[in-house]
């Protein structure tokens, strides 16, 4: 684990608020579509290998320039999770259900019923243990499968009234075409993802769906360069969205498995435990130079 001292402790987060925010419409907005080639994952590691980038944990982003950032965080879930980084809610408070664990060095958070035989929402976020402002983002992540499942990676602050946010990832398996589709055994799997901009509460201020192959079947890494007036998002270090906007906060990092939104609602055939997690290798933050 490395933090920086120049975080920025921010005030806490309300789940119930949050949860209003985030399946809330409005704003204008911009939207994009992009599509992958069939062999994405070969095609984008030719471009990350390309220009002598990499993921190690010794290396910078994905597709970058390593020598225009300074590391400010990882977490590579080597051990149990850090708990004076990382803070864990979940919706279903009166149950000792776990859906979540550090295992061989991965985070991971799975579909799980609650006490009351409802799936609950599971978030861990840095409110309060770091926040940055401007710089690369980045997660390596493979997504759960099923219908309801909606996870994220994003960055978040509350100051006042205002709510900015930045979603590097969103996925919907069990949304409409393409969304998701069926796998063999009639399971919806994740086919494309958004990443997404807010300036306010309702202010969408930009929003791309990015076409992929099934994001359940191996890691990707979902990237975000901010800049005072651009932001641009990489998906395994090829450029897939970037506009023209300004978020002048300081953000904390959110990472979470919640249901319901566009994937729908989860159902009994919905893959439960460790088998279909959203599954983390690394969480890594950098400033520019």
């Amino acid at each position: 684990m490395v933090l920086k001292p120049q975080v920025t402790a921010r005030s806490s987060l309300t789940i119930i608020g949050l949860t209003a925010f985030l399946t809330a419409c409005g704003g204008s907005s911009t939207e994009s579509i992009v599509s992958t080639a069939p062999s994405t994952s070969k095609a984008l590691a030719e471009v990350v290998s390309s220009n002598g980038s990499s993921s190690t944990a010794s290396g910078g982003p994905a597709g970058q320039d390593d020598g225009q950032f300074e590391l400010t965080f990882v977490d590579e879930f080597n051990g149990e999770l850090d708990g004076n980084v990382w803070r864990t809610n979940r919706t279903d408070t009166e149950s000792s259900t776990t859906n979540y664990a550090t295992r061989n060095g991965a985070l991971k958070i799975w579909p799980q019923r609650g006490s009351n035989g409802e799936f609950f929402n599971r978030t861990l976020d840095t409110d309060g243990r770091f926040s940055q402002k401007y710089g690369y983002f980045e997660i390596e992540a493979k997504l759960p499968k099923g219908k309801g499942v909606w996870p994220a990676f994003w960055l978040f602050n509350q100051i006042g009234e205002r709510r900015p946010e930045i979603d590097i990832l969103e996925a919907y398996p069990g949304g409409a075409a393409p969304w998701g589709k069926p796998d063999a055994d009639g399971i919806p799997v994740p086919m494309m993802y958004a990443p997404v901009t807010w300036t306010d509460r309702g202010e969408r201020a930009g929003y791309a769906k990015v076409e992929t192959p099934d994001l359940s079947a191996g890691f990707h890494r979902y990237g975000l360069k901010w800049e005072p007036n651009r932001q641009t998002f990489y998906f395994d270090g090829r450029e897939v969205f970037s506009h023209e906007v300004t978020v002048s906060d300081p953000l904390y990092l959110i990472v979470d498995l919640w249901f319901g939104s566009a994937s729908g609602q989860p159902n009994d055939r919905t893959p439960t435990g460790e088998s279909n997690a959203f599954e983390v290798n690394y969480v890594k933050a950098w400033q520019f130079k």
